[in-house]
């Protein structure tokens, strides 16, 4: 038996997992201090929903730099230097006074993170073949994980020492967790002492014999990375996230409102990231046993949308149902995560392969900045949610309707010679 700290499964996914875990926290923390930092800052849905989706525009700024950084240089390091940044920029969001100050610090948050999901999904393609590929993304649920887990604990932080606390507190563990990531982290498996020979060779000869697979480009990777299937699959991400974003920031919100104290918010808010780490399990390996993506991510998609749409029906009065409809959007969503991010990946050669999920989540992740502004200004026009969760489903429903013909832009794609989705069926 393979000790854990040799276990490639084990070691880079875990502390990987644990990275972006991290990252995911001290990003979405802000959702339980919405209730207090509305009512000390004076502060109204809109403009708070305005503040926190400036983020994504940092988040944007730095997509494609750090997503060919970790292409062409290391993504160890690339991700060692944000981890660090993003601890420290966190912290200081305790400080903030006002609207005009919480803007600066989200988007100088967004700066520090931009580059992260490119960097972990590099990673994970220099240490995993294609067939085990779905399950070595399902790191990238490090999202559900981190709000499952950080709503409750940051819910009580905030009820127990106040906002300014919570920031701090949560920022600390990135920060320490950056040490572990030097240590055990490495770029590729040529590169470690700590595998087991006979492992080291065989994993080694399988990614080399999928590398000279690939399709090899002559052009450069800026113009390979703007294929239509990239670009279609980017559109997809943005309308998906909008969607997302605009629930997830608001959700604790609006269990408040509906007669919750922001403890409870933050247990009941969890509890659709606990589900979805379950979805991610079964479509994951669905996917890799069935050799299929494509129908993979399309489905949950639209379903998704369907039951966001059913919930913006149900009301505050029942609210098991309504988190019961919430629960299914949140995990479908997540759940054909990783089969998506194979998508982005095959459909252009290796060394843009990081620069191509650059494209694909900033473009996605502009959605971050649009779902919690719409989401906040719906509920303040409506002075409801039922409007804002009726725009998410449609959102959700449109996207997968758009990646429907993503098999035929990629035959036309083979006519010219440009590299196409190889799992795309």
């Amino acid at each position: 038996m393979i000790a854990p700290h040799r276990n490639r499964w084990i070691r880079i996914q875990g502390v990987t997992l644990v990275m972006l875990v991290m990252s995911q926290v001290d990003r979405a923390n802000i959702a339980l201090a919405f209730p207090a930092m509305r009512a000390e800052l004076g502060l109204s849905a809109t403009a708070i929903g305005f503040a926190t989706g400036v983020f994504f525009w940092g988040y944007l700024t730095l997509q494609i730099p750090m997503g060919r950084l970790a292409s062409v240089w290391s993504a160890k390091r690339t991700l060692m230097l944000l981890g660090v940044g993003w601890a420290v920029i966190s912290a200081t969001t305790a400080l903030v006074h006002s609207e005009t100050e919480l803007v600066i610090n989200r988007f100088l948050l967004g700066l520090s993170e931009g580059g992260t999901l490119p960097g972990f999904v590099v990673l994970m393609r220099a240490w995993f073949t294609r067939d085990e590929r779905a399950r070595a993304n399902m790191v990238l649920m490090g999202t559900p994980v981190a709000i499952a887990l950080g709503n409750p604990l940051c819910g009580f932080a905030v009820g127990a020492w106040g906002w300014h606390v919570m920031f701090v507190v949560t920022a600390i563990p990135a920060l320490l967790w950056c040490a572990v990531w030097w240590w055990a982290i490495d770029d590729d498996p040529r590169q470690t002492n700590w595998m087991p020979p006979a492992e080291k060779t065989r994993l080694v000869a399988a990614l080399d014999a999928e590398a000279h697979e690939d399709v090899v480009s002559q052009r450069h990777w800026f113009v390979v990375i703007w294929n239509p299937v990239v670009l279609l699959l980017s559109a997809y991400n943005l309308l998906g996230l909008t969607a997302l974003w605009g629930l997830s920031y608001w959700l604790p919100t609006l269990l408040v409102e509906a007669g919750h104290t922001i403890g409870m918010s933050g247990l009941l808010s969890a509890i659709p990231y606990v589900a979805s780490i379950g979805m991610a399990l079964l479509l994951s390996f669905s996917s890799d046993r069935m050799r299929e993506r494509k129908w993979h991510m399309l489905v949950p998609t639209f379903l998704a949308g369907v039951f966001m749409l059913l919930a913006a029906g149900i009301g505050h009065d029942h609210l098991v149902l309504l988190l019961f409809c919430l629960t299914m959007t949140v995990a479908l969503w997540f759940g054909r995560i990783t089969t998506y991010w194979i998508l982005v990946a095959d459909s252009v050669p290796k060394d843009a392969a990081g620069a191509s999920m650059a494209i694909a989540n900033g473009v996605g992740n502009f959605g971050g900045f649009l779902g919690p502004f719409v989401f906040g200004w719906l509920r303040t026009v409506t002075d409801s949610f039922d409007a804002a969760m009726i725009f998410g489903g449609v959102a959700f429903a449109t996207a997968a309707v758009i990646v429907m013909p993503m098999r035929f832009v990629a035959s036309r794609q083979a006519g010219g010679g440009v590299p196409v989705p190889v799992s795309g069926r």
